[in-house]
């Protein structure tokens, strides 16, 4: 597999997550719905071929990716429905975002093109 395609897995880990974290907290009156798929949306977008010009941004990358993806799961199957668990979502998509927001702060401050 050529690493420059590595995006692909990533989109599509990102479409799963998304469509299993909308059909369960399906809320179209809320504002908390479109918060709770902005993530995955944002994995979406960043995941394209010009993102993963070399090893060291693919790394990076898949590490948010990943901090995001693990992540989904525990939205959909560890949740209960009671007072505390609005927290706990918030929580997640929180940490969700941080990792991505991380990663592409280390890319920018960090990322020498050599090119």
């Amino acid at each position: 597999m050529n690493y420059k395609k590595m995006y692909y897995p990533v989109k599509a880990l990102a479409v799963l997550s998304l469509v299993a974290v909308a059909i369960k907290y399906w809320m179209p009156t809320e504002i908390g719905f479109a918060f709770m798929l902005l993530p995955y949306l944002l994995l979406y977008f960043l995941a394209n071929a010009k993102n993963y010009k070399n090893k060291r941004l693919i790394f990076i990358r898949i590490i948010a990716a990943l901090c995001t993806i693990i992540l989904a799961p525990v939205l959909v199957f560890g949740i209960e429905p009671d007072p505390q668990a609005g927290i706990g979502i918030m929580f997640l998509l929180i940490m969700q975002l941080a990792a991505i927001s991380a990663s592409e702060f280390i890319i920018l401050f960090f990322y020498v093109d050599n090119d």
